[in-house]
């Protein structure tokens, strides 16, 4: 039972989300439109960046944009990143063109997406249909995350981060 103890304590953490004063790791995806991007792009503005890593996790990332439009200024740039480990046969083109039949067009620019999971592996998560949320100050630091929905207590603290 101790190896059992020792193994579960040293596996990876769903919640290895990059903590509070890190910058944001570099990563690269393509937005809806197959336009890419870099995360170096995401200094400039506070932001809110809603990641999910399962294909049915579309909701509660929604979820957390309805929320921001209560509880954040629209000058806090709001950012979605679909991570997915899909399988070798499903085409970054099918993914994308699945995903655009679930964002609103005015959005697709502002949601980044890869199906094998880089940016997943880039900022440390895990799959969960649960999504992971980060406020990023203008200079692309992280001041606030969590792994929660929208609706939970958890909120709070990246509703505070980017109201300051």
């Amino acid at each position: 039972m101790p190896a059992l103890a020792a193994g579960l304590l040293l596996a990876p953490s769903a919640l290895a989300l990059p903590e509070k004063g890190q910058p944001l790791p570099e990563f690269a995806a393509k937005d809806l439109t197959a336009r890419p991007h870099e995360s170096e792009e995401l200094k400039g503005a506070p932001t809110l960046m809603v990641v999910i890593t399962d294909k049915d996790a579309g909701d509660r990332m929604r979820g957390w944009f309805a929320e921001a439009d209560r509880h954040l200024e629209d000058s806090v740039r709001r950012q979605s990143l679909i991570t997915l480990k899909l399988p070798f046969f499903v085409s970054e083109g099918t993914a994308r063109g699945k995903a655009k039949g679930q964002v609103p067009k005015d959005y697709w620019q502002a949601t980044w997406l890869d199906k094998n999971g880089g940016m997943a592996k880039a900022l440390g998560l895990s799959s969960s249909d649960t999504p992971y949320v980060l406020a990023l100050d203008a200079e692309g630091r992280v001041v606030a995350s969590v792994h929660a929905t929208a609706d939970s207590p958890e909120a709070r603290a990246i509703w505070s981060a980017l109201r300051r």
